[in-house]
């Protein structure tokens, strides 16, 4: 009994074992041969795609903090103001005007 067992066993590794190992061929795997005359056309309307999102974005968000700014009232646009330009100021890696330094309530 033991030995038909035993016999079965590797009757199965013997036949099972070397089909699962060997790789099957796929064919979602396969790559579609495309010209480098079709892959240009398609970066190049891609890019320009990309460019026109840019631009409408670039208007929208120029829209956005303008309808934005129209809410505030006159002390917190003037705030908001000050804050911009003492931001792209130290972005611009400038120091404060020597006359604001020397004359700062301290």
């Amino acid at each position: 009994m033991k030995s038909k067992l035993l016999i079965y066993i590797t009757a199965c590794f013997l036949v099972l074992l070397p089909a699962t190992l060997v790789p099957q061929k796929s064919y979602a795997q396969e790559e579609k041969v495309v010209s480098t005359k079709k892959q240009n056309k398609k970066n190049r309307d891609t890019k320009g795609n990309a460019e026109e999102k840019k631009s409408q974005m670039k208007d929208v968000s120029k829209e956005l903090s303008k309808k934005h700014m129209k809410i505030q009232s006159k002390e917190t646009k003037k705030r908001m103001k000050q804050t911009k330009k003492k931001s792209k100021r130290l972005k611009a890696n400038k120091k404060e005007p020597f006359f604001k330094r020397w004359f700062r309530k301290k």
